[in-house]
C-alpha cells in the first residue's frame, strides 16, 4: 500500500516539528471571559474608591451614629490607581488562554482608570491650591 502522490513526503531533515502549545480560546469564551473580569474590574475600582474615602476620613460608611450631614468625597487617588495597576497585571490571565479580546479590554480599562486617578489626583491638587488663603510677607 502506498501514500497518495498528491501527500507531501517528510524524510530526514525535511519533517518539520510536531505541533505544540494550544490553541485559541474560542470568540465566544474570549468574549464571555472578558465580560468576566470586566465586571470584578468595576468592583474592585468601586472597592478602591469607597476605601480610599474610608481611609481619608471624610466619610464612615456603616456609621450608626450619622447624623446625615454634608461629606465632602475627597480621598486618596493612591487607591484607584493601585486599583488599575492590578487590572493591568490581570490582563496576563486571558494572555495566558490565549484570549485577545480578553487581554486587549483588560489593558484598556487598566489605562482609563490610571489616567482617571491621575487626573483625579492633579485636580485635587489644583483645588487644594486655590483653596489656600493667600499669605502676604512684609520684608523690613
Amino acid at each position: 500500500m502506498t501514500a497518495p502522490a498528491d501527500l507531501p513526503r517528510f524524510r530526514g531533515a525535511n519533517v518539520p516539528p510536531p505541533p505544540t502549545g494550544r490553541g485559541r480560546l474560542p470568540v465566544a469564551a474570549d468574549i464571555a471571559l472578558a465580560v468576566g473580569l470586566l465586571v470584578l474590574d468595576a468592583v474592585g475600582v468601586v472597592a478602591a474608591f469607597l476605601l480610599g474615602i474610608d481611609v481619608s476620613g471624610d466619610w464612615r460608611p456603616f456609621d450608626p451614629g450619622a447624623d446625615n450631614s454634608d461629606v465632602t468625597l475627597t480621598f486618596s487617588w493612591l487607591y484607584v490607581g493601585i486599583a488599575g495597576v492590578v487590572v493591568l497585571l490581570t490582563a496576563a490571565l486571558p494572555y495566558l488562554l490565549r484570549a485577545f479580546a480578553g487581554v486587549a479590554l483588560q489593558v484598556l480599562v487598566g489605562m482609563v482608570v490610571l489616567v482617571a486617578s491621575m487626573s483625579g489626583a492633579r485636580y485635587d491638587e489644583e483645588r487644594g491650591a486655590r483653596a489656600e488663603p493667600a499669605v502676604s510677607v512684609a520684608y523690613r
